[in-house]
């Protein structure tokens, strides 16, 4: 199965009653910029939720580390921004342009959102 891109929800001055879904294994593909991923885990354990992050840091010439976020069991993390100079993919027909991938280490009792402001 392929990677999935899930709904931008977009918070309005009105509020946003975020609505969750549940990731597939393969992962996401997240929009660029001013996004955030909510991510609950309703696990008994925590899980790892992994933001690629592509290409070196043109300082050093250092491969980045990828961005790694524990959500402790029965916990919710919100995670972003994603800027496009940070994580986003080169621009093919799976990931499309300015593609983030997001991974995660285990989708059972696990939800996520994507939300945009």
């Amino acid at each position: 199965m392929a990677r999935q891109s899930p709904s931008v929800q977009r918070i309005t001055r009105a509020g946003l009653n975020v609505v969750m879904t549940a990731p597939i294994i393969d992962g996401d593909i997240l929009p660029a910029g001013q996004v955030a991923l909510q991510v609950l885990n309703g696990s008994g354990g925590a899980i790892t939720v992994t933001v690629q992050t592509p290409g070196t840091d043109p300082a050093s010439g250092v491969a980045r580390a990828e961005l790694t976020v524990s959500v402790p069991a029965a916990g919710t993390r919100l995670i972003g921004p994603f800027p496009a100079s940070l994580f986003a993919q080169a621009s093919d027909a799976a990931v499309g342009p300015l593609g983030v991938l997001v991974d995660y280490s285990a989708i059972t009792s696990v939800t996520r959102a994507v939300v945009s402001f």
